[in-house]
């Protein structure tokens, strides 16, 4: 299969992988049913699991909980779904946000959901990533909420989640043009706080960022597993299932501490203001673009 028929697939199981998931995001439900469930319905479709994360409330992103988390979904919640799945390498990125039992945030929900698809309408080849940046804050403010300043869409690449361009939310006045054939994600964060995020709460997402040679049983034993993942995040959760958690921590601590992976913690705004997300995965063509994380009931 080749590469634009590897992501439109990726795309179709991601897309219906994100909604099937979000109905699971309910009153009572756990966070680890519902991260598990779409982990298993990736292979049930046919694709390859790149990531299945999520955030509550005033964190954007960065979030998996671990295999014993007894957490679950309050009313009230706010939470993004985040699904990653991949073709051969080939990967397709969408999120969404879901609002627990009630009505309160309806206004931020659309308006994300606007940004997301007015943004979308004026990618084409040559536009450049300040013009980009420019719309998606346009739309945000119009509708009354700031943009999470310090976060932006980016390319993609076989194995590649961020692959070295990020696509800006606010104008940076930056002047590299989209090309087609790039394929990249668009995904504004709408916020009531201030615009900006932090690392907050504890990492339990990595990923490889170099190679080294490792000592101890535990870390050569997570090594073997990351080697798996080409490059690819993933949670602690992967590596408990498999090691249990006190060859996991030792690992992870040594890897970390060498720089053979990264950890990610829960990226989380800086006033508290409640955070909404909404992202699709698409191909630059000749004259605009090709979503393929588009499922059928999104709108945007």
């Amino acid at each position: 299969m080749d590469r634009i028929n590897c992501l439109r697939k990726a795309g179709k199981i991601a897309a219906q992988v994100r909604r099937e998931g979000a109905e699971r995001i309910i009153e009572g439900a756990s966070y680890i049913s519902v991260m598990d469930y779409c982990e298993a319905r990736i292979i049930e479709l046919g694709g390859e699991i790149a990531w299945a994360q999520m955030a509550l409330n005033d964190c954007a992103a960065h979030f998996c909980p671990k295999e014993d988390d007894l957490g679950t979904f309050d009313r009230g919640d706010l939470v993004k779904i985040d699904i990653g799945v991949h073709i051969n390498g080939w990967l397709a990125d969408n999120a969404m946000t879901v609002e627990v039992s009630t009505n309160d945030h309806t206004e931020l929900i659309l308006a994300t959901q606007n940004t997301l698809k007015e943004t979308i309408s004026v990618i084409r080849p040559g536009i450049t990533l300040g013009e980009i940046g420019q719309r998606t804050n346009e739309v945000a403010t119009a509708h009354g909420f700031n943009v999470i300043r310090n976060l932006s869409g980016h390319t993609i690449d076989r194995y590649t989640v961020h692959a070295g361009i990020s696509i800006p939310a606010i104008n940076t006045e930056e002047k590299t043009r989209i090309e087609e054939g790039m394929e990249i994600a668009i995904e504004p964060f709408l916020t009531y706080g201030e615009g900006l995020i932090r690392n907050k709460g504890e990492s339990t997402i990595f990923m490889q960022v170099s190679e080294r040679s490792v000592r101890s049983p535990a870390a050569r034993k997570i090594m073997a597993f990351i080697e798996q993942r080409n490059g690819l995040p993933f949670c602690t959760k992967d590596l408990t299932k498999q090691f249990g958690k006190g060859t996991t921590l030792l690992g992870l601590r040594e890897l970390v501490k060498q720089g053979v992976l990264q950890d990610y913690p829960p990226l989380c705004e800086v006033s508290n203001g409640l955070v909404a997300q909404f992202e699709h995965s698409m191909i630059v063509t000749a004259d605009g673009v090709e979503v393929i994380t588009r499922h059928p009931d999104d709108t945007w």
